[in-house]
């Protein structure tokens, strides 16, 4: 089966979009659609529907897209380490990071090490959410990743490393209690992930263990745009302390522990069916050392 033909099917599905998908490939729309056609007759069946928000894989076609994951990357990695000729742990290792959390913070200095460590890796770094991240290991789209757990996927090797503590981040003018309860935050504009996030649902559940609703005013997936926000008095957050960026850059911004534990668990997850690469042994090495340093300094908040 011709890798082209392929990595156009995958270009497509995941762009949604020939036109776009051939602008990406450096291709004419006419040139990749006749691939897509060739790849769906050397086959016998169709991969791709259309319509008019664009394109989108059949069943057959979600089929060969799970497959063609392993495949694609399976030749980067093998000419990867071709190129490196030997020179020391090389191919390509991707790493999933859960929002919010210390595993942020530790992207740049990750990246750094591995390039001074093992210049022959390539490293992709993945941030989403903790459940698709999950389901990414399971199906070996990536080999490791930060993720908060629970994690409930049986392929999915689930490694505990830190214990975090919820707190809650407001403008200093709404002159919270230290410590703050609930019951004090329920007329309180709240701004937070959407309930994909496991930091959404400790918030949820933290309000349902009182019989009470939380005043939800917005929900936001980006650190920077909430800490802005709640700067603005436009409503409060809650946030792990290991992910909180030094509050210099905020001076209005006050951290305020609950009253009661909030505590939320990272783990260190893998594939519990396939065993790490070397290069992903190495990259895991590597990752959990900065954790470990991360984890024993002290927060800001």
């Amino acid at each position: 089966m011709d890798g082209k033909k392929l990595e156009a099917f995958v270009k497509a599905v995941d762009l949604g979009s020939i036109s776009r998908a051939a602008v990406s490939l450096h291709l004419t729309q006419s040139a990749l659609s006749q691939q897509i056609a060739s790849l769906e007759a050397s086959v016998g069946v169709q991969l791709l529907a259309r319509s008019k928000q664009g394109v989108f894989p059949t069943q057959a076609g979600r089929v060969l897209y799970r497959h063609c994951q392993h495949l694609l990357r399976g030749m980067d990695e093998a000419l990867t380490e071709v190129r490196a000729r030997g020179e020391g742990p090389s191919g390509r290792v991707s790493v999933g990071l859960a929002p919010y959390s210390l595993a942020q913070s530790l992207t740049i200095p990750l990246l750094q090490e591995v390039r001074r460590q093992y210049p022959n890796i390539v490293l992709h770094i993945r941030e989403n959410f903790g459940g698709l991240l999950s389901e990414a290991i399971a199906t070996g789209q990536i080999d490791m990743g930060v993720l908060y757990s629970p994690v409930s996927l049986r392929a999915v090797r689930v490694d505990p490393i830190v214990v975090d503590e919820l707190c809650v981040l407001a403008h200093e003018r709404r002159g919270l209690p230290d410590p703050v309860s609930f019951a004090a935050l329920t007329d309180v504009p709240m701004l937070v992930p959407t309930r994909q996030h496991s930091i959404r649902l400790a918030i949820d559940a933290g309000f349902q263990r009182h019989d009470l609703f939380p005043r939800i005013a917005g929900e936001v997936e980006s650190v920077p745009s909430l800490l802005g926000a709640v700067s603005e008095d436009l409503g409060c957050t809650v946030l792990p302390r290991s992910s909180l960026p030094p509050l210099d850059a905020y001076p209005s911004i006050v951290g305020v522990p609950f009253d009661e534990a909030m505590p939320i668990r990272l783990a260190f997850c893998t594939s519990a069916n396939e065993p790490l690469s070397e290069p992903a042994v190495a990259v895991e090495r590597v990752l959990r050392r900065l954790i470990a340093g991360h984890a024993t300094a002290p927060t800001s908040a």
